[in-house]
């Protein structure tokens, strides 16, 4: 958890990063949210990934990103241990294009080349969207997710 914290922290801090990517430029302009991107983020040792995140700056930005991405409601039981510091975490396969749609499929396997995982932080009210190259990185990308989840249950 500290790396993607650490992560989130350094794109919010450095809006100004000279390459952006296409994700960047679709919501940099959209109100009430902070928008960054990272192109080459090391994943782990062996893996990277272009990474593009959106924080809500206040209710108004995370109502519209709830909306945007589609993102539920929290049950009774999530809504408290959100209240107590714990993180909700929820990840997805997208598209890449347009993280708010599904994946796009192709025959009866989806299209990794149009894909990305959308990565969402009910506690920083923040969505994750990392586009990869290859298989071998989206599973990178799932486990770091997964180390996620398992530091906060802890």
């Amino acid at each position: 958890m500290k790396r993607l914290v650490l992560f989130a922290w350094a794109c919010l801090c450095c809006l100004m990063a000279p390459a952006q990517t296409e994700l960047y430029q679709r919501y940099a302009s959209q109100p009430n949210v902070k928008v960054a991107s990272v192109t080459g983020f090391a994943i782990d040792s062996t893996s990277r990934a272009d990474v593009t995140v959106i924080a809500a700056e206040d209710d108004g930005g995370w109502e519209w990103m709830k909306r945007e991405f589609h993102i539920g409601d929290l049950s009774p039981e999530q809504q408290a241990s959100l209240r107590e510091g714990y993180d909700a975490v929820l990840f997805a396969r997208r598209n890449r294009s347009n993280p708010s749609e599904n994946a796009p499929i192709v025959g009866e396997n989806i299209d990794i080349a149009a894909s990305c995982y959308m990565g969402i932080s009910y506690l920083n009210r923040a969505v994750y969207v990392f586009c990869a190259d290859t298989e071998e990185q989206y599973d990178a990308i799932v486990a770091l997710l997964i180390k996620k989840i398992m530091h906060q249950s802890r």
